[in-house]
């Protein structure tokens, strides 16, 4: 199996009320969407936008509870130390997904 060296730990936490959240899932991807843009000025906007799209298909593949979201982004380092690169707050609607 090949493995690339974009390691990245994106957690879901679900918001219960305000200030209240729950650890609802922890997904591990070798991903180098998070790495694509290097222009400073336009990094944040893609990190918020490629997050958004990975909560996306994560959630619905998960049938996620409908509610607020608060997902954090890391890059994986050496041994058990992280990068936090974005954190994002979105409304989920609940799964879309057709497939029963």
């Amino acid at each position: 199996m090949l493995i690339w060296d974009y390691v990245h730990h994106i957690e879901y936490r679900r918001e219960l009320s305000k200030g209240r959240r729950i650890h609802e899932y922890t997904e591990y991807a070798d991903d180098m969407g998070f790495c694509l843009e290097h222009r400073a000025e336009r990094k944040q906007d893609w990190l918020v936008k490629y997050t958004r799209y990975c909560t996306e298909d994560f959630l619905g593949r998960m049938r996620a509870a409908p509610g607020t979201w608060v997902v954090s982004v890391y890059r994986a380092c050496n041994g058990d130390e992280r990068t936090h690169l974005v954190t994002i707050r979105m409304r989920w609607p609940g799964s879309t997904d057709i497939r029963q």
